[in-house]
């Protein structure tokens, strides 16, 4: 049983928004990032997926944001970043 709303980690979270991303629900993806960051702001693999999120949706701003926060947490993923999000 999953856990309540109230119990859920960070994994949880990523979890969650990972699902609604592949289902297309991007608003809610980006709520259930939110929710993940807010619970470990050091949770790069949050930010990251966040990031692509926002670069989808072609919210570049945004995007270099949360880009940020992740070169912050782990400068090696410089090159992700450059495969999956071209031209931040």
């Amino acid at each position: 049983m999953a856990a309540d709303i109230d119990e859920r980690t960070q994994f949880d979270w990523f979890s969650i928004a990972r699902i609604l991303e592949t289902r297309g629900e991007d608003n809610d993806a980006m709520k259930a990032y939110e929710e993940s960051i807010k619970l470990d702001p050091t949770y790069a693999k949050a930010w990251f997926h966040k990031a692509k999120l926002h670069y989808k949706l072609g919210q570049k701003k945004k995007a270099k944001e949360c880009v940020k926060q992740v070169l912050e947490l782990e400068p090696d993923w410089k090159k992700y970043i450059e495969k999956y999000m071209p031209g931040l």
